[in-house]
């Protein structure tokens, strides 16, 4: 009977220990799910930002677009400005 016994208890503390291992791993994958939805989180911050330097590029480049033509108008207009001096004379 003592040997019956004997195997009992190691079958008790193995199960234990078994039960503790897992324990211990769940807490490691509770961790890692934690990290992972952290960095989700900042990897997300991050699109957005660039979502916004996208956009204020290319509000920047339709900016520059409608200073382009506005040059080009102005060009125009002072070439005929001094088309009409021209024909003025001072005497």
């Amino acid at each position: 009977m003592g040997s019956i016994a004997a195997a009992i208890e190691e079958q008790a503390t193995t199960t234990k220990n078994i039960a503790c291992n897992i324990g211990e791993a769940s807490t490691g994958v509770r961790d890692a799910n934690l990290r992972v939805s952290e960095s989700s989180r900042a990897t997300e911050d991050i699109a957005k930002e660039i979502a916004g330097v996208d956009q204020a590029t290319r509000e920047m480049a339709d900016g520059g677009e409608q200073v382009r033509a506005s040059a080009i108008d102005l060009s125009k207009l002072a070439e005929a400005l001094q088309g009409t001096v021209s024909r003025f004379q001072v005497q």
